[in-house]
């Protein structure tokens, strides 16, 4: 994002366009220069190299990301006591961290956020530093006293928290937890007996080569259907395993296996590391890369679980599907990484499984399970699996133990934490100025389809037809998820996660084959983030998100178009990025583009993406944007900046609360 403003905007300050902007068009362009990092497009983002479409030559680096709406001082160490206070001045901004002896024109980041940047420090609980960053903090405090209300009150958020707390408990009963598991793995004795214990594990702590689960059926979006996608490996990416740039974390990860097998008391760890690691490897080989995962066509092969067992021999289907949920041969769910000719993905995957032999296999059940285990074990399981990821995200060391409470009780019960949060922190006066933005918003959008010039008719014509269908959720989802038939234990964490992973994998699969409930969100509301669903035309804003700096129900509307506004601009955009676009106003997988205007698009994005490849600029050295895997979030960055900016000349409020009118959108 940082890139695409740095284009937009100095374009402008040099053709002195900034000297003719009013004072809401320089508070817009400064706020969306801060906001723009970390906006939530079909996924929420990692601080990953490869998630976050960086190819690297080094080790992880700590980033900072510029922007004026963050402190202008170092956040300071984790601390029990609060929260940094979230400065943002008498009327919603904080002009501290500019440099404003520059010119905009000269240098832009450094005008916007030069100070900041020279005194903002990354403490060592965090792997980077941004806007999002002090918003999440605040939250995280939010959260906790809820939770320690709760645990007071002994309800089922509270005593869930209150379970991880007690970490003599949890220390003292060391690996005691999962003896029962790894006992399991040791008896494994045939390829039906893996095929079962990685369904009957598959939403639980335990790792399977698939991804199985349950979601709307993208063709027929009103429907559920059953879901199937490659999985099976440890690092983020089939790229950690052949790319030499990723050497660094690929023996971290080794000396990982190797050490949580020991732990666990494995036979050889060494030699059975080995043997883990080499089957990861080949399985990466025919894995499909993450920038081709990202098409919906083809990764749309609906097919039935008997179909799967035919094409895709080496693994037990039916004994995964049977331990998995009672999914029967004649159920049809859709599978991701399909091709026939090529043999690689799901197909590739269930031959390599079927050569290789089960002491390997067991090995890699019993390493996968230990460490997804491991957070919630006794701290010499902890800081083992710390020290990995360490070695990715370059945080230096763990957070405080509540704060990873409030980030465990947000996993595991995300309805039940996010219902009590939305009653005690978020004002529904709030919804009215989010209204009022989001029809701005499309409004503009409309007009900028309108004027498109390359565009036809026919095309256009769609677009707006789509366009009009999205509809606009704010705060908190219509239904919460019931846990009342749920108890907890405050003396029995990992039981008590059992219990929460039970509960969601019985409530995922009781949606298979019915229809698609609306009502429900796919992400709690307690999260600072925003998300489109091209499946439902929907634009999702979450109740953490709408506070300062992103949000001011009573503040400067300018600050508001400038910050939620842009966010609000990029996830409309996604309806129409590179993957958005192929869906239809009915949310169906459908291609409604004319095939000239496929072409022109492409061509503009290809254009688009090259500008991206070539960006070092922020950078660690060594490292480039991977256009192609971060195109959607490119164009739903400068879509919203875009979209944002112009809504502002729909309607703004002045400082005294007057309407005026600045000119029809898209003029």
């Amino acid at each position: 994002a940082q890139f695409t403003i740095r284009t937009v905007l100095l374009a402008m300050a040099r053709t002195n366009a900034w000297h003719r902007a009013d004072r809401i068009s320089a508070v817009c362009l400064l706020v969306l220069s801060s906001v723009a990092e970390g906006s939530a497009g079909y996924a929420p983002a990692t601080e990953l190299f490869e998630s976050a479409g960086l190819q690297s030559g080094g080790a992880p680096d700590r980033r900072i990301v510029h922007g004026v709406l963050a402190p202008a001082e170092a956040p300071p160490p984790p601390t029990n006591d609060k929260p940094r206070p979230v400065e943002v001045g008498p009327w919603g901004f904080n002009i501290a961290g500019m440099d404003q002896k520059l010119q905009p024109g000269d240098n832009w980041v450094d005008y916007t956020s030069g100070k900041w940047l020279k005194k903002t420090k990354i403490s060592d609980d965090q792997s980077s530093w941004t806007a999002f960053s002090s918003l999440r903090d605040l939250t995280e405090f939010q959260i906790r006293d809820l939770l320690q209300e709760g645990a007071k009150a002994n309800s089922l958020t509270g005593t869930l928290y209150a379970s991880y707390m007690d970490e003599a408990t949890v220390e003292a009963k060391g690996l005691s937890p999962v003896f029962p598991f790894l006992e399991k793995i040791k008896q494994l004795a045939t390829a039906s007996d893996f095929a079962t214990f990685c369904g009957e594990t598959e939403f639980g702590f335990g790792s399977c080569p698939f991804g199985f689960g349950v979601g709307a059926d993208a063709q027929d979006p009103d429907m559920n259907v059953a879901q199937l996608s490659q999985d099976g490996l440890g690092l983020p990416s089939r790229d950690y395993y052949l790319e030499e740039t990723f050497a660094k974390q690929k023996k971290a990860y080794a000396d990982y296996i190797v050490l949580m097998l020991g732990k666990i008391g494995w036979p050889e760890p060494e030699a059975a590391g080995a043997e883990v690691l080499a089957f990861e490897e080949t399985v990466a080989k025919v894995s499909w890369s993450v920038e081709a995962r990202r098409d919906p066509e083809k990764t749309y092969n609906k097919m039935t679980i008997a179909d799967l067992s035919v094409k895709a021999p080496g693994f037990d289907w039916a004994a995964f599907m049977e331990a998995a949920g009672r999914v029967a041969g004649n159920v049809q769910l859709v599978v991701s990484e399909w091709n026939e000719t090529a043999e690689d993905g799901v197909i590739g995957i269930a031959a390599i499984i079927g050569s290789t032999d089960l002491t390997t296999l067991r090995a890699w059940s019993a390493f996968h399970f230990i460490s997804g285990a491991a957070s919630y074990l006794s701290k010499e399981y902890v800081d083992a699996a710390f020290g990995f990821s360490k070695a990715l995200s370059g945080q230096e060391t763990q957070k405080l133990r509540w704060k990873r409470g409030v980030g465990n009780a947000n996993a595991f019960l995300p309805d039940a934490v996010g219902k009590d949060y939305v009653e005690r922190y978020f004002p529904v006066s709030s919804k009215k100025t989010m209204d009022e933005l989001t029809s701005l918003l499309k409004e503009a959008f409309a007009a900028r389809i309108k004027n498109v010039a390359w565009m036809t008719n026919a095309t256009k014509e769609a677009a707006q037809k789509k366009l009009a269908s999205f509809t606009f959720e704010i705060g908190y989802p219509k239904k919460f998820k019931d846990y009342s038939e749920m108890s907890m234990d405050k003396t029995d964490l990992f039981g008590n996660l059992e219990k929460a992973l039970a509960f969601s994998a019985r409530w995922d699969l009781s949606q298979l084959g019915k229809q698609v409930d609306k009502a429900y969100w796919g992400m709690p509301p307690q999260t600072v983030n925003a998300f489109f669903e091209p499946d439902r035309n929907r634009c999702v804003f979450l109740a953490a998100i709408l506070q300062p700096p992103f949000f001011y129900a009573e503040g400067d509307m300018a600050v508001n178009f400038g910050s939620i506004g842009a966010v609000i601009g990029h996830e409309m955009t996604h309806g129409f990025d590179d993957k958005g676009r192929l869906y239809d106003a009915e949310g169906k997988l459908n291609d409604w583009w004319t095939p000239a205007d496929t072409a022109e698009f492409t061509k503009r994005a290809d254009q688009y993406g090259e500008q991206f490849a070539k960006f070092t600029s922020g950078l660690p050295e060594g490292m480039h944007i991977r256009p192609q895997l971060t195109m959607g979030e490119n164009i739903a960055d400068l879509g919203g900046l875009t979209i944002a900016y112009e809504a502002r000349a729909c309607r703004c409020l002045n400082p005294i609360g007057e309407t005026r009118r600045l000119g029809r959108c898209g003029r």
